[in-house]
Formats: C-alpha cells, structure tokens, sequence
C-alpha cells in the first residue's frame, strides 16, 4: 500500500485499502505546513500520538528560534560574550553542524544570520543588500569564526551569530519521529515543507517541480528513510529580472545560482536537510561527488537550466509510471 504526498503542495493523495486506516493532521509550525499521517491506528491514538509529536515541533521551533526571545538561540546571538554556554540539545546539534560543514566544505554553514537578516528573507520585504552591508555581513558571518570548546561552550568571534534554517526543521522531524516510534507506531510519515521522514510501509512522494508548480518532477518510493529538497522556489523575489532566493553561498553572501532544485535521499531526515542546502549551494559537479563519498545517501539536482542529474544509486528510488 502507497500514499502520495506532494513535498511543497501538501495535497495528499492517499491509497490504501479498505482494511487499513488513516488519519492526517496538519498545523502551522516553523513557519511551514507540518503534517503527520499514521496508518493502521484507531483515531483516537493516532490523534493522541500526533499532539505530542507536534508538541515536539513547537519545542523545536522555540529552542532554535531566532526571534523569540526566550529561545536560547535569541539570547546567544544578542549577546556582547563572546564565550557562550548553551543547552546540550544545541551543542550537540552544533557538532553536527560543524561536521557537515567540513565535509561539505563549508558550504553548509550555520552562522550565517547576520547575512540573512540583511537580505531579509526572515521578513516581509527582502531585498538586495548594498555592497557595504553586504561585506559588513560576510565579516559577522561565516563558520571559520567559531570554535566548539568542551562543557557546552561556544567560542565567537566578529560578533557572528547562528541561524538553523538550513537544518532545524530536518531535526525537528526527526525528533517528532522518535515520539511516534517511542508511543509504539510503526506506520507514519512526518511532513515539515518538505523535509520528510517515513517508517513502516512503503510511501510515495512526489517531488515538486522547481518551475511548473501543478507539476511533479518525478515520484519517488520509499521505506523507512528520508528525503529533503531544497530550491529556489520556497522563498524568492524578482529584481530587473532576476530571481533571488534564500539559499545564500557562505562564501559569496549572494544566493548561490547554478541550481533550482534538490533532493537527498538518506536514513537521517536533519542529515538529509543539511546536505540538500550544501549541493545547492556546491552546485552539480561538486555536490554529486560530495553524495557520492557519503554512505546510504543520494540525490536528484536539477540544475539552472531544467537539467535533471543523478547521484549513482538515486534511480533505484524512482517511480516509472
């Protein structure tokens, strides 16, 4: 039995057979659609299990929001020490960071507020910063600046401050998932603007098209993994022509250009959501070689001009109507 779900549309097709059931819930958390489904549960359990699994979620989004202010993540970047003791959860989840920062070659990085909030992509009205500010940013952001010491300690330097974007909603997935395997489900898919965790039957999900919004660029199988997609799409605006997107190049503080879309496919949904913003940013050549020296990971990029490329291992996942 198969479900279809759309990753950036959140229609939901569902197939299933009579003898199963399945409930859906959505809510709006971390600024997306989050939606859980369970299948093979009575309602009342399945609903149960969801409210915690979202209550998850909302934890998540407090913990790393970088508005809220009682969110650690708040109190760090407005801080004037540059020694910082954090919460454990977001040490730990720092190292992660710090790992795939070096394995992408910085190209996932996470200390890239200051350049996000110049172009404003976390308000209403973004727009392209002018020159001066823009190096001013590139001088507060960038990874190189800070160093993890032992006992949940960060060290800054050059007043740089974090943004999770690119990998909390990943994370935040994953722990919603640990809730429902913990109440003893075994059937369900989490949902977080695209960032998608399955365990139990198989799904299917549809990968949106990074121009044609009705259209699918291709459906793909999957059982008891993840798969996260990153594009140009999700949040953007046009200026004499040109779109500019979210998806910032650390090295540049410019959106990174050579790509729409992609996909990684992997075991651990905050994994996949870290290395999908990476490829991106790596574009074609780069970011398939980086996926092919990673174990159980693949990737689906569409480049710039509609081009679809594959890692080595990703085909086995698609689904040929």
């Amino acid at each position: 039995m198969t479900l279809l779900l759309f990753l950036i549309g959140y229609w939901i097709s569902t197939l299933t057979t009579k003898s199963e059931s399945i409930t859906k819930r959505t809510q709006i958390i971390m600024g997306t659609v989050v939606e859980i489904q369970i299948r093979g549960e009575d309602e009342g359990r399945a609903v149960a299990v969801m409210n915690k699994a979202f209550a998850e979620i909302k934890r998540i989004d407090t913990l790393f929001s970088t508005y809220i202010k009682e969110s650690p993540i708040f109190k760090i970047n407005n801080s004037d020490d540059s020694l910082i003791s954090m919460p454990k959860e977001i040490y730990e989840l720092l190292k992660l960071c710090d790992e795939l920062w070096k394995t992408t070659d910085g190209s996932l990085d996470v200390s890239l507020e200051a350049l996000i909030s110049l172009w404003g992509f976390d308000h209403s009205s973004p727009s392209v910063p002018d020159s001066h500010h823009l190096d001013d940013a590139l001088k507060q952001s960038g990874w190189s600046n800070i160093n993890l010491l032992p006992d949940n300690r960060l060290l800054s330097k050059n007043n740089v401050k974090l943004n999770f974007g690119a990998i909390a909603k990943g994370y935040a997935v994953n722990k919603a998932m640990d809730v429902l395997l913990m109440e003893g489900i075994s059937d369900a898919l989490i949902n977080a603007g695209g960032e998608i965790k399955v365990t139990g039957g198989q799904w299917i999900i549809g990968i949106q098209h990074p121009r044609e919004e009705s259209f699918l660029a291709a459906k793909i199988k999957l059982e008891n993994m993840a798969v996260a997609t990153s594009g140009d799409y999700e949040q953007f605006f046009m200026e004499d022509g040109r779109r500019y997107h979210h998806i910032l190049n650390p090295q540049t503080g410019f959106p990174a250009d050579e790509l729409q879309s992609v996909t990684v496919t992997a075991s651990n949904v905050t994994i996949a959501d870290g290395l999908a913003t990476a490829v991106f940013v790596l574009g074609t050549t780069k970011g398939l070689k980086l996926i092919e020296s990673l174990h159980e990971t693949e990737a689906m990029i569409i480049d710039s001009s509609g081009i679809m490329s594959y890692s080595s291992g990703f085909k086995k996942f698609l689904v040929i109507d």
